[in-house]
């Protein structure tokens, strides 16, 4: 019978309790797909990739993270992500000092042998919490929409299922997709939705709302437009359009809009409208954005494909996207490149070995090898290195995946110099204050 997948960052694990922490997952018909991370900012960014089933915990080493700590940073980036301790055989209550003052947070496993079970139940628990109540139902909202966004849609049809998946999550009775017409300076509906409790009234305002446009800043979808920001109406009445008077009709009193935006790219506007809704809360706002990012950038990418094709749609693609890419060959060689990649090196790569001409000399041989494991295995890898760029190296968190039959792989990185700087500056201000408040003599203040 196959195994069933499971993703997991192993946090401060010895080999020997890896390798007993995968043996007892395999016995319960687990196949465990781990990383090992060793400090705050590895951690950190492991967890920023997402994906994770779980977190396993040992505090193995002299300088190991502190459960507290480790505890914090999953917590703040999943709080739903099941943390599991793994204390070692023959050291019973060894872990005890450390997980104390939070038992009901965490599972804590004294014999990797039972960390099947374990798992199961914490996984369980995990999906319930997900799925249970405004915070269940805004992540299944959002995996939804990823998946319409993954199934390559025309923007028409993808729109149209976008706002039913909303509109029916939150109880919203009109929706539209209004796009830009670059031309005439003015958006237009590309697509609408109205839910069928709103009868005849709520399909006429749908009728009416098809021939309208709006100019930058005028009305709700011309205010999104020219501010870039979502905007709330609590009451459609004191709007100066004509859908006033057809919203009035359909009993439509209140309406919601977010854009589709990333960065300073503006491809549209999602309006929504109902007898009543509420002004967004900081998590149903935070749907906003990453809805509306997702759509853009996808709206970017379909009309780069339909302008271009062969290798230079391809190409359009990989620039369209806001993260590093590099396709390697087998041999580590590059065939591709995008923008954002070709900006940080100064330099167009292509044909030449990535390793030689973006990777320092003392971190080849990691970065090779992790290539090597990427194109052996079925999972993505995971890796941190510095590349040199051309204003000096930075720091790069990738994500390496084989392209099919293992020809080569494609690395996606993100650009974490900035956050380890910052994490570095603030270690040298607190050393610094400690070696200051041990000259000071005593009795006397900062």
């Amino acid at each position: 019978m196959a195994r069933q997948p499971l993703k997991a960052l192993l946090v401060d694990v010895s080999l020997p309790r890896a390798q007993a922490v995968r043996a007892g997952l395999e016995d319960a018909g687990w196949l465990l797909h781990a990383e090992h991370v060793r400090d705050a900012d590895a951690l950190a960014a492991a967890l920023r990739r997402r994906g994770w089933d779980a977190v396993f915990y040992e505090g193995a080493g002299p300088a190991a993270l502190p459960a507290r700590k480790a505890l914090a940073l999953v917590r703040l980036a999943d709080p739903h992500l099941p943390f599991i301790a793994i204390a070692a055989n023959g050291r019973p209550g060894a872990l005890s000092a450390v997980v104390k003052g939070f038992e009901r947070e965490v599972a804590v496993v004294p014999n990797a042998a039972r960390l099947g079970a374990v798992v199961r139940r914490e996984l369980s628990a995990a999906r319930e919490r997900r799925t249970g109540g405004m915070a269940g139902r805004l992540l299944l909202t959002q995996q939804t929409i990823t998946d319409h966004v993954a199934a390559g849609l025309e923007p028409a049809e993808l729109g149209a299922r976008v706002l039913a998946t909303l509109g029916e999550t939150f109880g919203w009775t009109y929706g539209a997709m209004w796009r830009p017409d670059e031309a005439a300076g003015l958006l237009r509906c590309a697509t609408s939705w109205h839910a069928p409790s709103g009868g005849q009234r709520a399909l006429a305002f749908a009728k009416a709302s098809q021939d309208l446009t709006f100019a930058p800043g005028w009305g709700l979808p011309g205010r999104v437009w020219g501010f870039h920001r979502p905007q709330w109406v609590p009451d459609l009445s004191t709007e100066s359009t004509p859908r006033a008077h057809w919203a009035a009709r359909a009993r439509l009193r209140s309406a919601v809009a977010f854009p589709l935006a990333l960065a300073d790219r503006f491809e549209g506007v999602i309006e929504f409208l109902a007898p009543d809704i509420h002004e967004p809360d900081a998590e149903v706002a935070a749907l906003f954005a990453t809805v509306g990012g997702q759509l853009a950038q996808y709206l970017v990418q379909h009309r780069l494909s339909a302008e271009t094709g062969g290798r230079d749609r391809a190409q359009a693609w990989l620039d369209a996207t806001a993260a590093i890419v590099v396709v390697l060959d087998h041999d580590g060689r590059v065939e591709h490149a995008n923008r954002r990649c070709r900006a940080l090196l100064g330099r167009d790569a292509t044909g030449l070995d990535w390793f030689g001409v973006a990777v320092p000399e003392a971190e080849r041989a990691a970065a090779r090898a992790a290539l090597a494991r990427a194109l052996a295995g079925d999972e993505p890898e995971h890796c941190e290195h510095a590349v040199m760029a051309v204003d000096g190296e930075h720091v790069i968190a990738w994500e390496i995946a084989a392209l099919p039959g293992a020809e080569g792989a494609v690395a996606t990185g993100e650009d974490v110099t900035e956050h380890q700087s910052a994490d570095r500056l603030l270690a040298g201000l607190a050393r610094t204050e400690a070696r200051a408040a041990r000259r000071r003599p005593r009795g006397t203040r900062a």
